[in-house]
């Protein structure tokens, strides 16, 4: 396998190319690849049930990823590698690992298609704009919610003291550490004092301010970074990659594949999520989270994310030993029904397909702290739900959320929802009559539905 270092040189030393020229490349390749491989989009699926479908999606991915390698933005060089360096890195991949310590240590694990095993739930703010003043308290409320296995990254502190945060400033890596210090705040005040966190505090370089053993992020804890579309990396990628190896802590790479850039549709984007995988495999990635994204709708709960999402999972759960899971972010905000229509149909689509769980949160969040830890609870219930039904009838239901939810697919439409405060009394943090009655009502539509809830 690979190490780090052979990376880091192949970065300096690869084959020039620029940017747009090889996305243009990519395009034409993926399109090419998609005859070879006869591989089609049926818009009235949801949920892929076509094993040797799957198959040849792998196979074109790989095809791509030997093919265009990864793309360093700052140094404008490929990253490269041989079929025999794939074939060493996918033989090398561990299909679990542990994260956090003590009684809160979590197993993640990979899962295969129509796994009856519970997806792994990385769930909390994902990401959302979270205000300092609510740090603690949103996160001590997500860490409460038993079946979140690892807290997700506990939300981007976008000013301190009323002062905007600019990136790369001595303010930014003072809230970097706070970030780290309020979240392990956080899963002690819940009692979860050893729960795993995902880190990525949105600092750029600044974020590895956030790593200490005694009050910040832990080398036990997973540490995250993204893929910048499509198949590219930049300075600030590597120099994190190069933090988290040295400190030994489980590596957690996104790619956001978008449907309608240089994949093109869903068939082309779907190829580019699985190069996306092996690539993230080959900087040594202990997870590969998938972004079914759109970019016209800049969500991932639309007809074609869907599918994606359940192409991808499948390819890879069939095909590797890859860690597994896939991000959900809606158009609907919680504290509205949508959010759950929609966060239920991706959940509905992955899970039977051997994807963990990731999130959910809306994708375009109005203000301060726009995201719920109950939903999350449900999220989670009916990820585990999802293990006891097959693809055939995941994707009767899915699609049945879908036209729930399709004509508001765009953020102007889609319902504006509320900020945690509004939804939880914030001194119990327990949510209130509104937010229970709200979760009581989408589980029992959900069940009626036939998601087998308990």
């Amino acid at each position: 396998m690979l190490s780090f270092l052979e990376i880091a040189k192949r970065s300096e030393t690869g084959p020039m190319a620029i940017a747009d020229e090889l996305g243009m490349k990519i395009a034409g390749i993926v399109t090419g690849l998609a005859k070879k491989y006869d591989i089609a989009y049926d818009p009235e699926v949801r949920v892929n049930t076509d094993d040797d479908l799957a198959d040849r999606v792998w196979q074109a991915g790989r095809d791509l990823i030997l093919e265009i390698g990864l793309y360093s933005i700052n140094s404008r060089r490929q990253i490269l590698f041989s079929e025999r360096e794939v074939d060493e890195g996918l033989a090398a991949v561990r299909p679990e690992f542990t994260a956090g310590e003590g009684l809160d240590t979590a197993l993640v694990y990979r899962r295969d298609v129509e796994d009856n095993r519970p997806p792994v739930i990385f769930g909390g703010p994902f990401n959302a704009d979270v205000h300092q003043d609510m740090f603690v308290r949103l996160n001590e409320a997500f860490a409460g919610e038993p079946l979140i296995d690892l807290l997700l990254l506990p939300g981007y502190l976008k000013e301190l003291d009323g002062i905007m945060i600019r990136p790369n400033s001595g303010l930014s890596t003072r809230a970097a550490m706070f970030y780290g210090r309020w979240a392990r705040e956080a899963i002690s005040r819940a009692g979860r004092p050893g729960l795993p966190i995902v880190g990525h505090a949105v600092m750029a370089l600044n974020e590895v301010s956030s790593a200490n053993e005694e009050w910040g992020l832990r080398s036990c804890d997973p540490r995250a970074f993204a893929l910048i579309s499509e198949l590219q990396v930049d300075d600030v990628t590597l120099t994190r990659l190069a933090h988290y190896q040295a400190i030994g802590a489980p590596i957690y790479t996104s790619a956001t594949p978008l449907i309608g850039g240089y994949g093109g549709g869903p068939v082309g984007t779907a190829i580019i999520g699985v190069a996306g995988h092996i690539g993230s495999v080959m900087l040594g990635s202990h997870v590969m989270h998938l972004g079914p994204q759109h970019i016209k709708y800049k969500q991932q709960t639309n007809a074609m994310s869907l599918w994606l999402g359940s192409v991808v999972k499948q390819a890879a759960a069939r095909n590797s030993k890859m860690i597994n899971t896939t991000s959900v972010t809606t158009s609907g905000r919680p504290g509205s029904m949508q959010y759950i229509y929609e966060f239920s149909a991706l959940v509905l689509s992955v899970v039977p397909s051997g994807s963990n769980l990731t999130g959910p949160r809306p994708a375009e969040p109005l203000g301060w702290n726009n995201v719920s830890p109950l939903m999350c609870r449900l999220f989670a219930e009916v990820g585990h739900a999802a293990t006891k039904i097959d693809r055939k009838e995941a994707n009767r239901i899915a699609d049945t959320l879908h036209e729930k939810y399709k004509d508001k697919i765009e953020l102007k439409d889609a319902p504006k929802g509320l900020p945690f405060e509004k939804m939880y009394d914030v001194n119990t943090l327990q949510p209130n009559d509104e937010h229970w009655a709200l979760y009581e009502k989408g589980k029992s539509e959900l069940k009626e539905l036939g998601v087998p809830l308990e």
